[in-house]
């Protein structure tokens, strides 16, 4: 009898017919025992064998924000296909830093202290196979940020690979500065993985108009949000993704955040149940100072009789 270590068994009456030898499919990653017991008439005899069972890795991408804040601690994750591989070495290069980070980990905390554009690269090994990706992140210690949309025709031709992305990203921002008249300079945009194609831009401040001046900077990109906002309300930013092919950019509008935390679904019943006490509570409260004040006024009437008498 042969068991795989996975839940399952078979059994050979006589396993010297098998010629092949013996098949077995796992389906995940792991270390398995395998447990192989014979038996006849003088007795059983088992042997063991401990299988580990890799996975090759065919694709990593670096999961990074486009823009990050100076001196405020930014997540990156390194996302494996297919995600179970066995043991895995992440290599990472930050901040434009010469010395790696070495992690059993897909996923590091970084603050980036400076100001500029800086280069993140993970180098993730696994087994004899190593694969790496890259991201550039922009920096700032202020920035605006919103999301666009795109006219529904623009899914028929996302084939949701960086490399598209990228180059979309590149047309958009080309067709927001014309649109808009403003420096390239101060204007980023990302194309974000996934259908329906959505996109986010980004509004770095002019630091010659601002002095860098908190107060300045906040009324500097104010007004940088209300041209592009303005523009893309009045559907003035278009590109041409193909010939025949025309794309209209929006924005993306946003509902409100909610005032209490709606993401329970017993908040609503609990926040019931509480109203129903403090109401059955001060019921109770109301009908004791009744029942005490008529007991008081009767009393009172009695000893007013006595009195008389």
């Amino acid at each position: 009898m042969l068991d795989f270590g996975n839940g399952n068994t078979i059994s050979y009456s006589n396993i010297s017919t098998v010629e092949d030898g013996i098949r077995h499919v796992y389906r995940s990653v792991g270390i398995y025992c395998v447990a192989a017991t014979a038996r006849n008439d003088l007795g059983a005899e088992t042997v063991l064998l401990y299988l580990h069972v890799t996975c090759p890795l065919e694709h990593i991408h670096l999961s990074a924000p486009f823009v990050a804040v100076k001196s405020k601690e930014v997540n990156l994750t390194a996302v494996l296909w297919p995600s179970q591989v066995g043991t895995v070495t992440y290599i990472w290069w930050l901040g434009n830093n010469s010395e790696p980070v070495i992690t059993l980990d897909g996923s590091v905390a970084f603050t980036f202290s400076r100001e500029g554009i800086n280069v993140v690269t993970v180098q993730v090994s696994a087994g004899n196979i190593i694969l790496q990706d890259r991201k550039t992140i922009a920096v700032h210690e202020y920035f605006k940020s919103h999301l666009l949309t795109f006219s529904s025709n623009l899914d028929e031709h996302n084939p949701d690979v960086a490399e598209w992305r990228l180059d979309v990203s590149r047309v958009i921002r080309n067709s927001m500065v014309q649109a808009t008249g403003m420096d390239r300079e101060q204007l980023l945009v990302a194309v974000l993985p996934g259908l329906p194609t959505t996109a986010e831009f980004f509004l770095l401040p002019d630091k010659q108009v601002t002095e860098g001046k908190p107060e300045k900077t906040t009324q500097h990109l104010d007004e940088l949000s209300e041209m592009v906002l303005g523009a893309l309300n009045q559907n003035l930013v278009q590109f041409t993704l193909r010939p025949g092919v025309q794309i209209t950019v929006y924005a993306a509008h946003l509902s409100a955040a909610p005032l209490v935390d709606t993401s329970e679904n017993h908040s609503g019943s609990a926040m019931l149940m509480l109203l129903s006490v403090v109401v059955v509570g001060l019921a109770v409260f109301v009908i004791y100072k009744f029942k005490r004040s008529q007991a008081s006024a009767s009393m009172h009437r009695c000893r007013t009789k006595k009195n008389q008498k």
